[in-house]
Parts: C-alpha cells; sequence; structure tokens
C-alpha cells in the first residue's frame, strides 16, 4: 500500500516500534477475548483469572498507547518533512515550470491534498491497531478449531474481494471529486482577485457565480455526494456481512457440520468481540482511501518539481572576479506564446551590457517584452538562444543558482512578505528605520524584533515603498526595478530617482530601471528602447522619437 511504504521509507525504527507494540495489543486483545469466553463457560474463575484479565486491560492499554504514538510521532514528522520538502522543491523549479503547473494547483496540493493526507494519520492507528487486533483473533479461532477458522477466513477473502470490487467505482469518483477541485480553487482565486471588476457590474458577478463557479460546484457536490454515499452501502454492507458470517456459524453450519458448543460459545464471543474493531476499521477506510489519491497528486507533483537540493551552502560563487562587475546579453533569443491563437512572439536576438556603478533605463511600449527581459537577465528564465555573462562566466542550469544571488528586485507585480527575511547584523532595525523614514512611511509601519514588518496593510503605493526597503536591505549587485514608481506619489517619485538610484549608483552598484517617467530620463547613464522584441540604444537627441 503506497501509504505503508511512504511511512516506511520516512522511519522504519518508528514504524517498527509501532508495529511491535500493535501485536503485543493485538495478541493481548485476543488472550482478553479467549479470557471473557473461558470465563463465561466457567473455565476460568477465581483470583489468577482476575489479575489476567486486568493485566491484560493494562497491557492492551499500554501498548496501544505505544503504538498509536509512535504512529502520531512518525506521521506528523512525514507531514513536517513533506511540507518542507515541497517547500524547497518550489523554489528550485523554474518559472516556466510553476506557471505550467499553474497557481491554483499547487495551493490545491500545499493545502487541502496535504490536509486530508494528515486528516487520515488521525485514523491509521485506529486502523492499525484494530487490524492487528483482529488477526489475533483469528489466531485464537485457528487454536479454537481449525476448520471453523478457514471457514470464517473463507468467508471473510470472499467478503474482501467483494469489498474491493464494490469500492472501486465509489474510488474512481473520489478520484474525480479530487481534480474537480483544481477548477474550484481556479474560480475562487478569480473571485477573490476580480472581486472589485464584479461587483461593478451586478449581471457579470451573478453569471460568474451562476454560469462559471455553480456548475463545477455542482459537480463536485455531485460527485462527493455519489461517492460517499457508494462508500456508506459498502461499508454497511461489510459490517453486515459481518453478522451472516456469524449467522452462519451460529445457525447454518451446526446443521451441516455439528461443533461442541464451547466452540461455538467461543467463536461467537470472539466475533462479537470484534464487532467494534470491525466497524472502526470500515470507517477509516474512506478517509484513507482519499488520503491515498491526494498522496498521488502530492508525489505526482514533487515528481514534476526540481529535486530542491544543492540549492543551498554552495561553495564559492562561480562568478566572483577581481575586475568591475559585468553583466552581458549575447544574441540572446526567447519565444513564448502571443497574445493571438497559434501566434509566437520572439524576443531578440538581444544585445546589452551593464556594468557596475552604472543605471540604465530600459524603456518601450506596452508589450514589447520588457517583463520577459527582466525575467531572463533576473535568470528566471532560461534564454532559447544566445548567451548570459556574468564577469564573463556564462549562466548555465548547473550555476543559475548563484547566477541570480546576485539580484535584487522588485516586479511590477511584486510580491511583499511579511519578514524582511534578512539576517540581523545588529544594524538591520536601524538601516530599515532609515529607509522607511525616506520613503515616508516611518510613520505607518516600523520594523519589529525578528525583522517583522508591524504591518502590511497599506496603499499599493505604500507596499512598493516597503518592498524597496526590503530590496535595499539585501545590498546585492545588481538591481532590477519594473515600473516601480507607477504607484508613487509625486515626493516619493522624486526621492526614488534622484536620491535612492544615485545613492545605488554611488554604492557601486548595477541598476536597471524599467521605466515610463520621461521626466526623470536624466537621471540615467544610458537608455535602451524595447520595441517588438528587439532593443535599441537611444541618444538624447533620439529621446522624444523614441518615447513616441
Amino acid at each position: 500500500m503506497p501509504y505503508l511504504m511512504y511511512l516506511y521509507r520516512q522511519s522504519r525504527m518508528l514504524l517498527l516500534v509501532a508495529t511491535l507494540a500493535g501485536l503485543v495489543c493485538g495478541i493481548a486483545g485476543a488472550l482478553l477475548a479467549v479470557l471473557i469466553s473461558n470465563g463465561l463457560q466457567g473455565r476460568a474463575i477465581g483470583t489468577m483469572a482476575a489479575v489476567a484479565f486486568f493485566g491484560l486491560c493494562a497491557l492492551i492499554l499500554i501498548s496501544k498507547t505505544a503504538s498509536e504514538m509512535a504512529l502520531i510521532r512518525l506521521t506528523q514528522r512525514a507531514i513536517y518533512r513533506m511540507r518542507i520538502r515541497l517547500s524547497h522543491q518550489l523554489l528550485a523549479t523554474p518559472q516556466r515550470k510553476l506557471q505550467e503547473l499553474g497557481r491554483h494547483g499547487l495551493t490545491t496540493i500545499l493545502t487541502r491534498d496535504v490536509e486530508v493526507f494528515t486528516m487520515a494519520f488521525e485514523y491509521l492507528p485506529v486502523a492499525f491497531n484494530n487490524g492487528v487486533v483482529i488477526l489475533g483473533c483469528m489466531a485464537y479461532l485457528a487454536w479454537v478449531s481449525w476448520p471453523v477458522f478457514l471457514m470464517i477466513t473463507l468467508l471473510i477473502v470472499v467478503g474482501i474481494y467483494g469489498f474491493h470490487m464494490a469500492e472501486r467505482e465509489p474510488i474512481r469518483q473520489l478520484a474525480a471529486a479530487r481534480d474537480q477541485v483544481d477548477l474550484l480553487y481556479d474560480h475562487f482565486y478569480h473571485l477573490i482577485d476580480g472581486s472589485r471588476e464584479l461587483q461593478l457590474n451586478a449581471q457579470r458577478g451573478k453569471h460568474f457565480v451562476e454560469k462559471v463557479l455553480e456548475p463545477d460546484a455542482a459537480a463536485f457536490c455531485a460527485l462527493s455526494t455519489s461517492s460517499l454515499n457508494r462508500y456508506m452501502w459498502v461499508t454497511n454492507l461489510g459490517g453486515m456481512t459481518f453478522y451472516v458470517v456469524m449467522g452462519l456459524m451460529l445457525f447454518v453450519v451446526p446443521m451441516v457440520w455439528p461443533q461442541t458448543s464451547g466452540v461455538l460459545i467461543s467463536v461467537t464471543l470472539v466475533l462479537l468481540y470484534l464487532i467494534k474493531p470491525i466497524f472502526e476499521l470500515l470507517i477509516a477506510l474512506p478517509r484513507i482511501r482519499n488520503a491515498v489519491i491526494s498522496l498521488g497528486r502530492i508525489q505526482y507533483i514533487a515528481s514534476e518539481l526540481e529535486s530542491g537540493e544543492g540549492t543551498e551552502d554552495q561553495p564559492a560563487s562561480p562568478f566572483a572576479a577581481e575586475r568591475a562587475l559585468a553583466l552581458e546579453l549575447k544574441e540572446v533569443v526567447h519565444r513564448y506564446p502571443g497574445d493571438l491563437e497559434d501566434e509566437t512572439f520572439r524576443l531578440g536576438p538581444v544585445n546589452f551590457r551593464v556594468k557596475q556603478g552604472e543605471t540604465v533605463f530600459v524603456i518601450g511600449g506596452n508589450g514589447g517584452g520588457k517583463t520577459t527581459l527582466a525575467m531572463l537577465l533576473l535568470g528566471l528564465y532560461p534564454p532559447d538562444s544566445g548567451k548570459i555573462l556574468l564577469n564573463g562566466q556564462a549562466v548555465t542550469p548547473d550555476n543559475a543558482h548563484a547566477y541570480r544571488q546576485h539580484f535584487s528586485a522588485i516586479f511590477s507585480d511584486f510580491h511583499l512578505f511579511e519578514q524582511l527575511l534578512l539576517a540581523d547584523d545588529g544594524q538591520l532595525g536601524q538601516r530599515a528605520q532609515h529607509y522607511l523614514q525616506r520613503l515616508g512611511i516611518s510613520h505607518k509601519v516600523a520594523l519589529k524584533e525578528g525583522g517583522q514588518f508591524s504591518t502590511i496593510k497599506l496603499s499599493q503605493g505604500q507596499r512598493k515603498r516597503l518592498a524597496l526597503v526590503a530590496a535595499y536591505l539585501e545590498d546585492r549587485p545588481i538591481y532590477l526595478f519594473d515600473e516601480w514608481a507607477a504607484d508613487q506619489d509625486p515626493r516619493s517619485k522624486h526621492v526614488f530617482y534622484t536620491e535612492l538610484l544615485p545613492e545605488l549608483k554611488a554604492r557601486g552598484k548595477a541598476v536597471i530601471v524599467i521605466t515610463h517617467d520621461d521626466a526623470y530620463f536624466s537621471c540615467a547613464d544610458r537608455i535602451v528602447k524595447l520595441n517588438d522584441g528587439e532593443l535599441h540604444p537611444v541618444t538624447s537627441h533620439e529621446l522624444p522619437t523614441a518615447m513616441a
């Protein structure tokens, strides 16, 4: 079973402890059933029987608790490792691959599937221990009467086979319902992100809910209801099969195969004793089946993501050089889908160079490829052809991680973290406060102990200023700003272009700014224009024409 194999790979020792303790619990449970049977038949009375009874109860309590504690520790450790491993893999996966997998699909895996997997672990200790108790009692039945044991075993095998065949359709529907969740998550993201547009037009909002979201929600509801109802019938019939076996042993078998009253009483008592373990096991099965489906999805995504190994604690950067830093693109070409169907947009061939202490502005119309160029410069997209060089060293898949560590960037669709995510050198808070004051948001937000901002519930412009503070504190050799000033008030925009960019230049940083602010073009050392995928230098007398 994939579920147990996954746990086995996490910790063989803990699984062994849980198994051995569960076996002790099962054997003790079976012996308890034997003792109860003998007591009712008058074969076990007196002080020794009482001591044995309460001793077995204590042993069951201790062994069951030990088994469940081992399984809880094992399963929680497995979930912890799974979450951390998936997070590292996600960070190691190229952006193109992440975009192909989709935000809603990844989020569903990291939230719902891991949650389903986690919840099923609550049932696993119960299911495991009950399974061991059932095996122990079956061993006792074999000791009481081999013929009766073989007959009951045959009936159970037939019942298990029937159960397996009957649950195939519910499993298929559970898997289909899981796939439907991806669509629902996608719709919910659109509903949240597009709430402003939908609130402005009630007809569009109603159409989205009733014609887009509701059909998939109804399909999920129908699949979930049908699969769980089918599973209910399967589990209830499985439980009733147990009573059928008991009835056959009491009323049918004696007519064709006479048994002593002692054997019949022992068999009946053991079967009655097994009612609770069997029903608990049947209740746990749908949850565990759901967990197996979720585990399959998690493992599929994990196989699609990169390994996440070797991205930390790497040796010295292969791009280290004694001379001034220089970043260069040579005949770089990158293709991606265009706006029209079957259309491919080509960026390049691009030849571009920026060196330490230089500020370069990139201008151009919307859709010209500026953001794609930024992703190439940052090493987040690989070029289809050509070379990206840093200090004369070509960027390859093997050193791309080390290459990216030279950059700090603020994207046009940036994400603002609540924490700085930087090591505190003792001066971090003081430097952060300095930049918060210069950007005019020190009255709104402060840096708390542990590197966490007091709030990020700010306007878009203020959030961008907070992101700029975090970028400045990273102190990387190369900075890239994609339309940073687009949402800023005149004062903040002036500070950015006339104070902060020159400060970065004075500190020897290479700065690349994607912008439309022609009023501040004089702040750049060079300006290049990207138009229809082609990059050209712009001279001072060409600026009016370039902007047009």
